[in-house]
């Protein structure tokens, strides 16, 4: 009986714990445009307090509890002390949602207005939950990258910094109003997001395209532009990791591009999702993301 309550006291304890209360999953609920959206939040600060945010994008198929569960920035954010929030997009089919970046699943959802969700997910974040308007980070895999991509170069003054994985742009007509410290995450051999371009080497991701990748070569090039950022760059080579930093000036910001050649499609560091194509495994890609955008704030 003694251990017993023993054993249920420690229990108590550990739930009551500042980590355990930190990692506490909350939904916060909010209208756009009269639709009803959500996302998760994870380490909100205490009262009277603010802290950095990492605002997380899903991909095409998933939703804010799966990139949850798969990127690993929960443990991240309590050890670091930033706040995680997953964003969540339009659900298409039971469980599955997708950003509307104007060129990618469009008959699925392209009634959204997910630059109209972004602005106001922040808005309540500063508002109502204590994220530092100086530190507020974006990064997404693959359709989340895409939107990431697109949000910042619509809105690039509410973030610091941004991180895609494994996504690209379809369109460099919309010009970042500021400069923005941007790094760029790809696999080699990625058939999904093929690094040269194009469309997707997954029928069912292509014929959801309608408009072909920019390859991201040319990607990193309109980020240096409009970042004006220094070149040539630095380029360093680990294993079959090559990057390429683009470093900041006193007018601009860095631009940084980060190639695994054996990575595949998904996020850094996790599982494999489809047969022959694995992620990136030559580093966590929260760790990598997080080292990136905690030595980055926006200059008021």
């Amino acid at each position: 009986m003694f251990i017993a309550r023993a054993l249920l006291l420690l229990f108590f304890l550990v739930l009551l714990s500042p980590s355990a209360r930190a990692q506490e999953t909350r939904e916060v609920s909010f209208l756009v445009e009269g639709t009803p959206r959500r996302a998760l939040l994870v380490n909100g600060p205490g009262p009277g307090q603010t802290a950095p945010v990492v605002i997380v994008l899903h991909g095409g198929n998933a939703s804010a509890e799966a990139q949850q569960e798969r990127t690993g920035f929960d443990r991240l954010a309590v050890a670091e002390g930033f706040t995680v929030v997953y964003a969540e997009g339009t659900e298409w089919a039971p469980g599955r949602h997708a950003w509307n970046t104007g060129f990618l699943m469009r008959r699925q959802v392209s009634l959204a207005n997910d630059i109209a969700y972004l602005d106001t997910l922040i808005d309540l974040l500063i508002r109502d939950h204590g994220a530092d308007p100086r530190r507020v980070f974006m990064t997404g895999g693959s359709n989340g990258a895409m939107m990431t991509l697109v949000y910042a170069t619509q809105r690039a003054e509410r973030l610091a910094a941004i991180a895609p994985v494994v996504g690209a742009m379809f369109s460099f007509d919309v010009q970042p109003g500021v400069p923005l410290p941007i790094m760029l995450i790809n696999g080699g051999q990625d058939n999904e997001v093929p690094i040269e371009g194009g469309f997707s080497r997954n029928a069912l991701v292509s014929r959801a395209q309608s408009a072909p990748y920019r390859p991201l070569a040319d990607t990193v090039q309109f980020w240096v532009t409009a970042n004006r950022s220094q070149t040539p760059p630095v380029i360093t080579t680990t294993g079959s990791v090559t990057t390429s930093v683009y470093g900041s000036t006193p007018d601009g910001a860095v631009t940084i591009s980060v190639i695994d050649q054996r990575g595949g499609h998904g996020w850094p560091g996790t599982g494999q999702v489809r047969e022959g194509n694995v992620p990136i495994q030559s580093f966590d890609g929260a760790e990598l993301v997080w080292q990136f955008f905690r030595t980055q704030s926006r200059v008021p």
